[in-house]
């Protein structure tokens, strides 16, 4: 049974899109500290990201209040304060996904910083869709959402306008994430997309491979080839 074409692509972009493995523990730190959360190792933070980070901040932390305010905070240094560097050549590959799918970043951070990063980037008119955790904060949510409305099959072509024509609704196949956590991996494969995993983020091939992604990128190259190859 063949594979059906590729229609959507979601991105993640903390690890993803953007180098965060340094950028947004520095300032973890600064929330572990305040809170006293007792993640005082850098691998201490990856871990959260297995799962979803708001549950696991919920599990950690044992207290719905603590974790709640330790989440604020993080998000409002993130909004404040965080501002990676591009992933050398993500950005041409989005440039050119934009061209023949609509594309959607789905993420854990927060909107006004993925708004700052894409700006500086010049990439914010490639997205048709931004999620941010502080809009919705499980990304199955997000998936069920773009898979039971046609009008997020909307592309923006990196123009400010819509493509004005009529959307086919998605399936869940015919939709790829990317991203760099076994988290994400895991919601994304029970919601039933597709997953293209890259090595460069916060965990291991292996890791991202035994959560069930398809592939796994050593460069952004062989993304373009999967992605764009195809068309």
């Amino acid at each position: 049974m063949s594979t059906p074409p590729i229609r959507a692509v979601l991105f993640d972009l903390d690890g993803t899109l953007v180098q965060t493995r340094e950028a947004s523990w520095q300032l973890f730190r600064q929330t572990n500290e305040v809170f006293a959360l007792g993640l005082d190792e850098q691998q201490d933070y990856l871990d959260l990201f297995q799962e979803n980070f708001f549950e696991a901040m919920q599990r950690h932390c044992q207290d719905p209040q603590k974790a709640e305010d330790a989440q604020a905070h993080f998000l409002e240094l993130m909004r404040h304060a965080y501002l990676p560097e591009p992933v050398p050549g993500m950005l041409d590959l989005v440039r050119d996904c934009a061209q023949r799918y609509p594309l959607v970043i789905v993420s854990s951070n927060a909107l006004e910083a993925i708004r700052r990063i894409t700006d500086r980037a010049g990439i914010t008119t490639c997205f048709s869709q931004v999620f941010g955790g502080d809009v919705v904060r499980d990304k199955r949510e997000v998936i069920r959402r773009i898979l039971a409305d046609p009008s997020y099959a909307t592309r923006r072509l990196a123009q400010p306008w819509y493509e004005e024509r009529a959307a086919q609704r998605l399936q869940a196949e015919e939709v790829v994430m990317v991203t760099d956590t076994v988290g994400d991996v895991r919601h994304a494969r029970e919601c039933g997309l597709r997953v293209f995993a890259v090595s460069w983020g916060l965990h291991s091939e292996q890791r991202l491979r035994e959560a069930g992604a398809e592939q796994v990128a050593y460069w952004p190259q062989e993304l373009h080839q999967l992605l764009i190859g195809q068309t």
